[in-house]
């Protein structure tokens, strides 16, 4: 034992309690520390039962993942869990807070699970890029059948005790105290002479588990993690379960495992897990840091940004207040809010109970006077500048001089927005991501003079509400929307000029791993979006460096996507499936005339490319310029706010695994084809010239 796990004997039961904060997860120290516990209690002549227990706010909440990229030190996790199954008293795992991965899988090597009601649990290892390889995919077929435990795992989710009892993974849900009821459990397995139970000696219940289910499951799998391998080894895992005794389909457990965590798919989605969690340490922002309470919200504006917003808030806990023009258009708003609520009930993702409650916390109002008292006021009105200056300069001179007030713009210069107000310091943008109340990703966007207190605030703030708040500094579009238009979109524009359609460019991105490509974003999105923001920017340019001609001169003609039919692509009535548009055709060759291209066929290879390192390339400067900390916080943003595909890292991981000197030997080849707006960063030139990487980079 060390002082990470410690033992404790009561009359004649032993507590094995693991004490490794923050959230108790499984390393070296806690592998050996459990083997020795084990083998010591084992041994006791005056224990009759364990109880595997973790101190703090949580079980053990998976392994260390530190540990990933190198070889995992001994003991090793299937050996320790061996030791666990094989203790000659009854083990029972008392589960609070979150067991997940490798906390569950030693749970399963325990011979009953007890949990508090609240407790959580899961198998999310499919998210990272691997395989429950710790047992759980030899274990939990088990214990709750093949079909049961492939589903469970390819879900990747967390279920609550009550629903983890029902599919059989728990022995007794504990209403009240955890350890009282398990000692009570514990007593009456004692009294009915009940010794160990080994999952591993347990048959393999195929009902279901057929050729049929198998199919469906890689269908599923394949369009919920697309590009993902993790799914088929898992499947490929669960079949061992099925077909060969428990320590063969371990040992092939383990030959499965090991290739996944070193696979090119697992490193890159670590790099999203670790990186979404270092988006909080901000330069300037430490806990000592004062926070503002934020106990109710303003939210103006009832459109669907608008109330998106207030249904976070509302999902939160907390009361919201919808500011609109006039009675009619709130009520038209709120009835959405409602709609939307209705359809997560009919789902089954939410109680009509809760959703009444959330109901009750969203109110609406025409009256200004209504948000005076308001903690948090956000802006969500129409994208233009003159408007928002409008909006600000009245709410200032209605808020509680404490208010902090937030606009939701997308693109706008906050510090522009935050000068026509007698409080600079307590501006700071939200720009939440549409759907609001669906989309995880909040850009945080500190102005000039945002204070140290508002942006600790907003940071705390996303979290409690349950979004990944990435903190950006002022740019037209700051981090996410600046390198879509000045990189990706725009690139992607510019070769519908020269000789790509938009159905050609979509499918090239479709098949990198982007939930859609551009052209049919745009349409979903609204066309009228970016045609807005090309002209009240003045980013609409007429050159041969043109600046979103196709799109705008889409917009031009009013075709603003599936909302009104037509965009880049057409649209049957109620139907949201793209349809190849010969309007489109003609006026993309009209352009290209009207601007002197001479349009010729662009390969799929050259498309990618050309998307993918123009938005590297726009990524670099914005960290020079520290619109962004952290490279990472820009794969953050690009994997939850703009679908890329989260298996390759995002885009400046990407990047660092091509090389940046290749990166930049096709940046300056595209300068020298296209001209000075392929100009390279300076950063990716330093860094290609040095032979180092985004990673290598740190802007202190």
């Amino acid at each position: 034992m060390n002082d990470i796990v410690t033992v404790e004997v009561t009359d004649d039961i032993a507590l094995v309690i693991i004490s490794n904060p923050p959230v108790n997860a499984i390393n070296q120290k806690v592998r050996s520390g459990l083997m020795t516990a084990f083998q010591t209690v084992d041994q006791d002549n005056n224990v009759r039962a364990v109880v595997l227990k973790c101190a703090g706010r949580t079980f053990m909440a998976g392994a260390d993942i530190k540990e990933f990229d190198e070889p995992i030190a001994e003991p090793g996790y299937h050996e320790v869990f061996r030791v666990i199954e094989s203790c000659s008293k009854p083990v029972i795992a008392a589960m609070h807070g979150t067991a997940l991965g490798a906390g569950l899988e030693a749970a399963l090597a325990c011979h009953y699970r007890c949990a508090v009601e609240n407790a959580r649990m899961g198998l999310p290892e499919v998210s990272l890029g691997i395989i429950p390889g710790a047992g759980g995919s030899q274990r939990l077929p088990r214990l709750i059948g093949a079909k049961e435990a492939l589903e469970f795992i390819l879900g990747g989710v967390t279920v609550s005790a009550t629903e983890a009892y029902k599919i059989g993974i728990l022995d007794r849900v504990i209403k009240e105290d955890l350890m009282e009821g398990t000692l009570e459990y514990i007593g009456s397995l004692l009294a009915d002479g009940v010794g160990p139970r080994k999952v591993s000696e347990m048959l393999v219940d195929k009902s279901g588990y057929g050729e049929e289910f198998l199919v469906d499951a890689r269908k599923l799998s394949a369009r919920r993690l697309r590009g993902q391998n993790a799914p088929n080894l898992v499947i490929e895992a669960i079949n061992n379960a099925v077909n060969l005794p428990f320590e063969e389909g371990i040992r092939k457990e383990k030959i499965i495992g090991d290739k996944a965590l070193v696979s090119k798919e697992a490193k890159a989605l670590r790099n999203i897990f670790f990186s979404e969690r270092e988006i909080g340490k901000i330069p300037g922002i430490s806990s000592d840091t004062k926070r503002m309470q934020i106990n109710n919200v303003a939210i103006l504006g009832s459109g669907t940004m608008g109330g998106g917003i207030a249904m976070n808030f509302a999902n939160a806990g907390i009361p919201a207040v919808i500011l609109d023009v006039s009675e009619a258009v709130l009520q038209r708003g709120i009835a959405v809010v409602r709609e939307n609520y209705e359809n997560t009930v009919k789902r089954g993702r939410l109680s009509k109970s809760d959703m009444v409650d959330r109901m009750e916390l969203i109110s609406g109002t025409t009256d200004y006077n209504a948000i005076a008292e308001s903690d948090l006021v956000i802006e969500a009105v129409f994208e233009d500048i003159d408007l928002k200056k409008k909006v600000f300069k009245k709410i200032d001179g209605i808020c509680k001089p404490e208010a902090i007030i937030a606009t939701n713009t997308s693109t706008l210069n906050i510090n522009q927005i935050a000068a026509v107000t007698k409080r600079p310091e307590k501006i700071i943008g939200l720009h939440f991501f549409s759907p609001a109340n669906v989309m995880k990703l909040l850009e945080i966007v500190r102005a000039e003079k945002t204070s140290p207190e508002v942006l600790a605030t907003a940071i705390d703030t996303a979290k409690r509400i349950k979004k990944i708040g990435v903190v950006a500094g002022v740019c037209f579009g700051f981090i996410g929307n600046r390198m879509m238009a000045e990189g990706f979109h725009r690139e992607a524009d510019q070769m519908l000029l020269e000789g790509a359609s938009p159905q050609q460019i979509d499918q090239v991105m479709y098949g990198f791993g982007f939930p859609m490509g551009p052209f049919a974003m745009h349409d979903m999105a609204g066309v009228d979006i970016m045609h807005s923001i090309l002209k009240t920017t003045g980013k609409k340019e007429n050159n041969r460096e043109p600046y979103f001609n196709v799109l705008y001169q889409v917009g031009e003609l009013g075709r603003f996507g599936q909302k009104t039919g037509s965009g880049f692509y057409r649209y049957d009535e109620g139907s949201r499936r793209p349809l190849h548009d010969p309007v489109t055709d003609a006026l993309i060759l009209q352009e290209a005339e009207r601007l002197g291209i001479k349009r010729t066929t662009i390969e799929n290879s050259e498309i990618e490319q050309r998307c993918m390192y123009s938005l590297i390339n726009e990524g670099a400067k914005i960290l020079e310029e520290g619109i962004a900390y952290r490279p990472g916080d820009i794969d953050v943003i690009w994997s939850y706010g703009y679908g890329f595909p989260r298996f390759r890292g995002g885009p400046m991981y990407m990047a660092d695994q091509i090389g940046l000197e290749t990166i930049y030997e096709a940046v300056m080849s595209y300068r020298d084809k296209f001209g000075d707006y392929w100009t390279p960063a300076p950063l990716l030139e330093t860094l290609a010239r040095d032979k180092k990487t985004f990673a290598d980079w740190n802007i202190a």
